[in-house]
């Protein structure tokens, strides 16, 4: 990942806010579909009503974001998984064979909590162009994290998908992680304890005291659209909230290309906002989300904050 100095200043054209774009952005968050069929406890999904509808992106609206990434042959990640359940409406198999048509070199992804994932779903999914998909494991809101019952349900759901199983990571009472054997395409299982690793989703989720003064590198790589066309500086924020209203930093259902939201003044100002090992302003004061090594990473963001920022 590179710092530039143009990350700090609002580009002046259309071709130099794509120049940005293209040696920048190494993910494209998009929200094809709105509804989620859980409300788990620590998502904002427990407190805002993403069940009795479902709002779609504008597809005239996806289309357009998909060419314009074509002008710079993007070549790296778009997922599907916001505050939805991507499978839950198989539109998504549409956009991901647009997706794939218009972008053949893109890392097409997404998360799941796999209620409505089957291995011909999944056959599917490979099919449409998919690359990449995480399966998360879930227990009830009442279940406090078990060791057991996570490796539990995550070989319950290799089983059921008919998938060998590799364990790649093991961290007792956190996480666990696997990676499932399917030609063609990426497939792993995830599990986490979120009380321990949770974020507060910018103080939309009751989560453990913390003050961040790490600096973040989201808003330097990420860009993130929701359904209604409105650009966050993060997957932690969500238009739909009340409390992060003032959060918007562009709506792109104005005409304005996504090269010309990422590198327009309110995305700057996150930059040079959370560019520091400083506290931080809310919502991004008590934010666990993409920490950074203090120790290594101290001396470099001063020194390019000093040469960068003025």
């Amino acid at each position: 990942m590179m710092i530039l100095p143009e990350h700090f200043k609002t580009a002046g054209s259309r071709a130099e806010s794509k120049a940005v774009f293209a040696s920048s952005v190494r993910q494209v968050e998009l929200e094809v579909s709105t509804y989620c069929n859980r409300t788990c406890w620590f998502c904002p999904n427990s407190r805002i009503d993403r069940r009795s509808t479902n709002h779609y992106m504008d597809e005239g609206l996806y289309l357009r974001i998909l060419s314009e990434l074509a002008e710079i042959s993007y070549g790296h990640i778009i997922t599907y998984n916001r505050y939805n359940e991507p499978l839950a409406d198989r539109i998504i198999l549409q956009r991901l064979r647009q997706a794939r048509t218009a972008l053949p070199q893109a890392c097409l992804s997404t998360a799941t909590n796999g209620d409505y994932l089957t291995r011909p779903y999944l056959d599917e999914l490979q099919d449409a162009g998919l690359n990449r998909l995480f399966i998360m494991t879930y227990l009830g809101n009442d279940e406090p994290f078990s060791d057991a019952s996570m490796l539990t349900r995550m070989t319950s759901k290799a089983l059921e998908l008919g998938l060998r199983c590799e364990f790649t990571e093991a961290t007792a009472g956190v996480r666990y992680s696997a990676a499932l054997t399917y030609h063609g395409m990426d497939v792993y299982l995830e599990a986490r304890n979120f009380a321990v690793v949770g974020t507060d989703r910018g103080k939309l989720v009751a989560m453990p005291p913390y003050v961040r003064t790490s600096w973040c590198p989201v808003v330097f790589t990420d860009l993130v659209i929701d359904w209604n066309g409105r650009v966050v500086p993060c997957c932690n924020i969500r238009s739909d909230a009340p409390e992060h209203a003032n959060y918007v930093v562009d709506d792109l259902s104005t005409g304005r290309s996504i090269f010309e939201s990422f590198a327009a003044s309110n995305l700057v100002n996150w930059r040079r906002s959370l560019f520091n090992f400083e506290s931080k302003q809310p919502p991004c004061d008590s934010c666990r989300h993409a920490l950074t090594d203090e120790a290594t990473g101290r001396g470099l963001v001063e020194k390019l904050a000093k040469a960068f920022i003025a």
